[in-house]
């Protein structure tokens, strides 16, 4: 492919008026180093005119070019503090208030977050405690915390700070960023999530899941811990060891 085919290929692709400007530059320049003939060059200047004025006339006409190849979000019609101040969704905001409650955080920690940040980041911590590693996007922890992409951000961005994840980005050279790849650092917090929260991520419905009844022939693990469960201690009116008393008669 020669020189004037391949800048007619790239005067094709140009969606904006600065690059626009910059190739008529880039056009001139060659032509003062003799790399291509006057011809040529008033001719690719001539397509650049063509393609100026549709770049102008398209907005007019509503076909405004697309800035990215993903679907847009509708613009809203009210503002930024009539938004903030509206009805939220009462499925979201209920699973945002339970997840919260869960104390994914340890407790030191804990007040650094507010409730909505609370929520995203047992997200994270499920997916670390299940799969040792978070590569959600932020979107898809704020749709499963029931909360916005900016409190994500804001969770994460807290949490990095106290040491408690490591967030890395993993950027993509012209082509979408992929999502990043979180896991837990912190000692005390991975301790956390294995011994004293080790459901997280498993939703406990009255309808699917029925507890079995407790034999007392066993003790609960972490008994001794501060979060222990009085579910194995033995019934009200029974004696905690079998009697040795030889029988009678």
């Amino acid at each position: 492919m020669d020189l004037y085919s391949t800048l007619s290929l790239w005067l094709t692709n140009i969606r904006s008026l600065a690059e626009l400007d910059d190739f008529c530059r880039q056009i001139w320049k060659l032509y003062g180093e003799e790399l291509l003939g006057e011809a040529d060059a008033e001719r690719l200047c001539e397509k650049a005119e063509r393609q100026r004025a549709n770049l102008k006339k398209a907005p007019a006409d509503g076909r405004a070019l697309p800035r990215s190849s993903y679907p847009q979000r509708p613009r809203s019609e009210r503002g930024r503090r009539e938004a903030a101040s509206g009805l939220r969704d009462p499925v979201r905001w209920r699973r945002k208030r339970r997840l919260a409650r869960m104390q994914a955080i340890r407790p030191e920690f804990a007040g650094a977050f507010t409730e909505g940040e609370s929520a995203a980041l047992y997200i994270v911590m499920c997916d670390c405690r299940q799969h040792g590693n978070c590569d959600r996007s932020v979107k898809e922890i704020g749709d499963r915390a029931g909360v916005g992409a900016t409190t994500v951000r804001n969770a994460l961005r807290k949490a990095s700070t106290l040491g408690l994840l490591r967030v890395t980005e993993r950027r993509q050279w012209r082509a979408r960023n992929l999502t990043n790849h979180v896991v837990i650092v912190h000692r005390r917090q991975i301790a956390w999530i294995a011994k004293f929260r080790p459901n997280l991520g498993l939703k406990f419905y009255p309808t699917a899941f029925k507890k079995a009844a407790s034999t007392g022939s066993s003790r609960n693990k972490y008994s001794k811990g501060p979060f222990n469960s009085r579910s194995d201690l033995a019934p009200e009116g029974s004696k905690p060891f079998p009697s040795h008393a030889s029988p009678s008669g």
